[in-house]
């Protein structure tokens, strides 16, 4: 075992020792050995206590196993242990992951492994959504085209694992995609899915990745877009919600034109609601509230402008308040109030979407009712009570309705389709 420090520095130290796994989440390392520097080993493993916002002052562990296989352990902050009668140092922390890099000619590509819960409803769905296998425990596959790439599903019930691969392309580049593939099934099944397993082929090796993969809870089933009475009878409709939501989490891009990295504002605003389920209902209430106006926000822009509201109207009733002879402090609350009227606010899109009928009427007075109650600080009743819980259920169906309508449009609603009697999508 080697225990890194920054680039281009000495090691912290080398040793020997062990790792092993404890759970889907963590790997337990724990290495005995002796720092060549003392002080140098010192200056490295307090540098991230000196600035603990820079994750690049933790070290990084590498191991050579027994058999020769070479793995990158990933970033840690090890504790040290360190003997009052001399001898070796004892170094030991957690890792979240393992990376192998193996030499080797191959199709640039990405393959992604989950672990399937066998009890979960989502066995059942892929189960009924695969063909079916030509021998019992043969591993199954469903292609589907996404912007012209193949993307490949295999399903292994047996080993309780499904697998996405694509070759690389302009469209699914190596990295990205890696991340990519995982975010549809986050979305349509409520729950934390990342992949177990990663193969990043590349054409002169392979990177083989161990990653985190979080239990799946029962709690956020609720938060699934992949919901209702149909969703273990259409398999063209899930299908189609896959390649919806993949397609716009790949043609997404950031402030600077580039595609993202990270988790898609969608994908992130479904991972609060699916962790916010485990709490109270008020903190289920607030964070579904909050997720349907950060909805709203990627499907009508910052900025974009109500059709119902002339803007010369408004220059004009702002030079109107200027000739008032009233305080400074007035004016500036009233010409502020009268800009705003230009904007289509959250209140002003649902609105006008409950009117072109992509929402109904009672997600839209769920909404009204909770985000105004929640967000200034009432609770909500710690109880079940079927006016209570329809509440909840319409507001989850917002949700859904709104990301349904984001999948169908393809992304935000251009803003010449935002006029008086409604929104179009």
């Amino acid at each position: 075992m080697t225990l890194l420090a920054a680039d281009h520095e000495p090691p912290v130290a080398v040793g020997s020792g062990q790792l092993t796994v404890e759970s889907l989440t963590s790997i337990r390392y724990e290495m005995h050995g002796l720092p060549s520097d003392v002080r140098h080993a010192l200056h490295a493993l307090n540098r991230i206590h000196g600035d603990p916002y820079d994750g690049l002052h933790r070290q990084r562990l590498q191991v050579v196993t027994e058999e020769g296989l070479s793995l990158l352990g990933g970033w840690t902050i090890p504790k040290v242990y360190v003997p009052e009668s001399g001898g070796e140092w004892t170094f030991s922390g957690q890792i979240e992951g393992m990376m192998t890099d193996e030499p080797g000619g191959n199709q640039p590509g990405t393959e992604v492994t989950f672990l399937l819960p066998r009890e979960h409803l989502a066995r059942i769905i892929l189960r009924r959504f695969f063909p079916r296998p030509e021998e019992e425990g043969a591993t199954v596959e469903h292609r589907l085209s996404v912007l012209g790439t193949e993307v490949i599903f295999t399903l292994d019930d047996a080993a309780d694992m499904l697998t996405v691969g694509a070759a690389a392309s302009e469209v699914l580049p190596l990295m990205f995609t890696e991340h990519w593939l995982g975010e549809p099934l986050r979305i349509m099944f409520g729950q934390l899915i990342y992949p177990r397993f990663i193969i990043r082929a590349l054409p002169t090796r392979t990177m083989v990745s161990i990653r985190p993969s979080p239990a799946w809870r029962a709690e956020s089933n609720a938060c699934a877009l992949w919901h209702g009475d149909h969703i273990l009878a259409d398999a063209s409709g899930f299908w189609q919600t896959y390649a919806g939501l993949l397609t716009y989490i790949v043609s997404a891009r950031d402030d600077q034109g580039q595609p993202n990295f990270e988790a898609n504002k969608v994908t992130a605003l479904y991972v609060e609601v699916i962790q916010a389920a485990r709490g109270s209902r008020w903190v289920w209430a607030l964070t579904f509230a909050s997720a349907v106006e950060g909805m709203v926000k990627i499907l009508v822009p910052r900025g974009a402008h109500r059709a119902d509201v002339d803007s010369a109207s408004v220059e004009m009733l702002k030079r109107h308040i200027d000739e008032w002879t009233g305080g400074a402090y007035l004016k500036g609350v009233a010409k502020s109030a009268v800009s705003r009227a230009l904007e289509i606010t959250t209140a002003t899109a649902l609105r006008e979407l409950r009117d072109a009928g992509t929402i109904t009427p009672d997600q839209h007075r769920a909404w009204n009712k909770v985000r105004n109650r929640v967000m200034h600080g009432s609770l909500v009743s710690p109880y079940s009570s079927a006016e209570d819980d329809k509440l909840l259920v319409d507001l989850i169906d917002l949700l859904r309705s709104l990301t349904r309508g984001l999948i169908a449009n393809g992304g935000p609603i251009p803003q010449r389709v935002i006029y008086r009697n409604g929104i179009t999508l």
